[in-house]
């Protein structure tokens, strides 16, 4: 905080008297104006400043006579100033060392404005309720962000227990619960070093990033969570070398994990149909990436839509109101948006946009990939596989993101 930004919420104007005024002069336009102290503006520029201590300090040795004394007779002389850059730390200093309480800023030598004691300890006061705000908020979101991997961990270990008391021991399933155990483990770093580059101060770290890929691990990932709840999964990605974009993938591997791990508690009191999960990602506008996730759930109350990306606001009853606000400031630092759409109480739509990556490789790879010719044959397959409605028992395919040649959207159910 310095006298710029202080000065840019308070306001500049500054209430200023001649030097040639009476103090009665400076009395009633003290009284008018409301405020504590005038600067006082001579043949040079500031000259002084008469404060109410000044006016206080005269009554008492001259009595009602002192308000026919020159004002120059009663100012502060010795006037103490400071530039728009001076930080509040040192302002502060100098006018607790000083004992004074007004200290005019100035720029190229000319007024700006007028910085009070009062000012300095409102906005020092402020400065802090910020920092404590931002700490709650950073532990609070560790403690969001970390419980959904370790939840992962330990319903992959239950899994992996469960498949060994088999007869006889499913090996592969085993193996492949210990290494979702291990791949949520690292995600469970990612999401400390995400954190640390949200909440900080320097440039995030971008990488090139296949939004696929991501949709794919998360799903992974959930697959015991999914299942437990008896959620199908039905997913529709694009190309996968069409959804490469700029991005922190630790980020946007947490937004992906809240908004499927919302969706899948919003399905829990879900009785009268099936439980089914609706992921795709899409062309948007021909220059940005478009995630859906759709659930069959309770849906969302109308009036709850525009409050639900809101830190603190939950519709949950041990929610802690934090998931939508951390993925709405993740998806924003990325250049993107998102939004909610609720069905009533068939289910929730959320979707967000994230810009395609600029670079010109980059951008001829996305225009070759859209326009390239498709043959009869694989037309057809695809419009069989947007139409088809059954899912199969098969796990989620990962996509590869190198640099490939064309190829269709993809239609993989889990």
């Amino acid at each position: 905080m310095n006298a710029n930004k202080i000065l840019s919420r308070k306001g500049r104007r500054v209430f200023t008297i001649t030097s040639s005024a009476t103090l009665g002069a400076a009395v009633s336009r003290l009284t008018k104006r409301r405020v504590g102290a005038l600067v006082v503006i001579g043949a040079d520029g500031v000259a002084g400043i008469v404060s109410e201590r000044d006016i206080v300090r005269a009554l008492e040795h001259k009595g009602a006579a002192a308000l026919a004394l020159p004002i120059t007779k009663v100012m502060t002389n010795t006037v103490v100033t400071c530039t728009e850059s001076s930080t509040l730390t040192w302002i502060m200093n100098k006018m607790t060392r000083g004992r004074f309480r007004h200290m005019p800023v100035v720029r190229h030598g000319d007024l700006a404005g007028l910085v009070s004691m009062g000012d300095a300890v409102k906005f020092r006061l402020a400065d802090l309720e910020d920092t404590l705000t931002n700490v709650q908020s950073i532990v609070a979101s560790i403690a969001h962000e970390v419980r959904q991997p370790l939840a992962a961990i330990a319903a992959n270990g239950g899994a992996a227990l469960r498949f060994l008391e088999g007869t006889p021991v499913d090996v592969d399933e085993v193996r492949a619960a210990l290494n979702r155990m291990i791949a949520d483990c690292y995600r469970t770093n990612a999401v400390f070093d995400g954190i640390r580059a949200l909440f900080g101060s320097g440039e995030q770290p971008m990488q090139s990033v296949c939004l696929n890929d991501i949709i794919v691990e998360v799903l992974q990932s959930l697959h015991v969570e999914l299942e437990k709840h008896g959620v199908r999964v039905h997913s529709q990605l694009m190309a996968a070398q069409a959804s490469v974009i700029d991005g922190n993938r630790a980020q946007l591997q947490e937004v992906v994990t809240n908004l499927i791990h919302n969706a899948v508690e919003a399905m829990d009191a879900t009785t009268d149909r099936a439980r089914v999960l609706n992921v795709r990602t899409e062309l948007h506008r021909r220059d940005a990436i478009r995630v859906v996730i759709e659930d069959s759930g309770i849906g969302i109350a109308q009036k709850q839509l525009n409050r639900i990306f809101t830190a603190f606001v939950t519709t949950k009853p041990s929610g802690m109101g934090l998931g939508l606000a951390i993925c709405k400031m993740i998806i924003e630092r990325h250049g993107g948006n998102i939004s909610a759409l609720s069905k009533g109480r068939t289910g929730t739509t959320m979707q967000f946009i994230l810009p395609i990556s600029t670079t010109p490789q980059k951008k001829s790879l996305l225009h070759n990939t859209l326009n390239a010719p498709r043959p009869a044959k694989d037309r057809r397959m695809a419009r069989q596989g947007t139409a088809r409605r059954g899912v199969s028992k098969s796990k989620p395919a990962t996509l590869t993101c190198g640099p490939v040649g064309p190829r269709e959207p993809q239609s993989a159910d889990a």
